[in-house]
């Protein structure tokens, strides 16, 4: 049974009622829209940009970079002006868009055509390519030795939990040592568990080092090609369309100096390494009865 207030209490309440609702109607008038430019306003200035460009005041790398990223905002915008502006904005609010088929840059624009994701996609890991550091794979490497170490010792714990008969908490335990072998590219974000899965985002910086190939020495020029060729579908016409010069030139943006004999050549280095390698076979003459196994 509640108790009945005091009429001190009342008026008291009915004060703090209305300074409430005074601050919040005071809040909303002081809260500012946010600013966006006509389409007018747009135009002039992208030709300012693209004029810097053309000057020399502007980089490749970052105008490419400004018109990726600028594509990507303005597509997404639409998207939820178009779902009547939705707060939160829904994961999905993109699903069902046409998809992006310019962004301003000759090179990208016409890789959209071979692509084997939605351009959007593709757009995100170019402009990520675009903002990684040049040292990527130095970084990784420094995070290397403590990831991996951590990742072990995770599986070894997880090993003991099931020789002590818990094998719940060990699906647990295991599921973490994955996510621990990749913080060596980025920032890992747990957002939970589930059997012998960890559900979490990663705040990728080194990203590329996963590209970085396991023969001869790595390099960032290397590990980017390989990034790229992921997102073709490389093949006859894809190649004779000028395919690996398409790659080097989105490359070039983030590491200078590829060249479209650059990317053949990783591209048949890769396809080698992922060849499987034939089974041993024995001569069934003396000869090769008494040698090693003839691979």
């Amino acid at each position: 049974m509640m108790r009945e207030l005091t009429q001190e209490q009342t008026e008291a309440l009915a004060i703090a009622e209305k300074w409430e609702k005074r601050v919040s109607e005071e809040i909303a008038a002081a809260t500012i829209e946010p600013y966006c430019p006509t389409e007018a306003e747009r135009q002039e200035f992208a030709q300012a940009f693209e004029r810097a460009h053309e000057a020399g005041e502007i980089s490749d790398k970052d105008f490419a970079r400004a018109r990726i990223e600028g594509t990507l905002a303005r597509w997404q915008l639409e998207a939820w002006e178009a779902a009547g502006k939705p707060e939160p904005v829904p994961d999905n609010i993109t699903d069902g868009r046409p998809p992006i088929e310019s962004v301003g840059v000759p090179v990208v624009d016409k890789a959209l055509q071979y692509i084997n994701m939605p351009a959007h996609v593709f757009l995100r890991n170019v402009a990520y390519l675009l903002n990684e550091s040049d040292d990527a794979l130095e970084i990784a490497e420094r995070r290397a030795k403590d990831c991996d170490k951590a990742a072990r010792l995770l599986k070894e714990a997880a090993a003991l939990l099931r020789e002590a008969d818990n094998e719940p908490l060990a699906r647990n335990v295991e599921a973490l040592a994955p996510w621990a072998e990749r913080g060596k590219y980025g920032r890992v974000y747990p957002a939970g568990l589930s059997g012998r899965h960890m559900h979490a985002s990663q705040h990728g910086d080194a990203l590329s080092a996963a590209f970085a190939g396991k023969r001869g020495t790595p390099s960032r020029k290397g590990a980017i090609v390989r990034a790229l060729a992921g997102c073709f579908t490389v093949d006859g016409p894809f190649v004779e369309a000028g395919g690996f010069t398409i790659i080097a030139r989105i490359a070039n943006l983030c590491e200078l100096g590829t060249t479209p004999n650059f990317v053949r050549s990783v591209m048949e280095q890769s396809k080698r390494t992922a060849e499987p390698k034939p089974e041993p076979r024995r001569d069934s003459s003396i000869i090769g009865l008494l040698s090693k196994p003839k691979i």
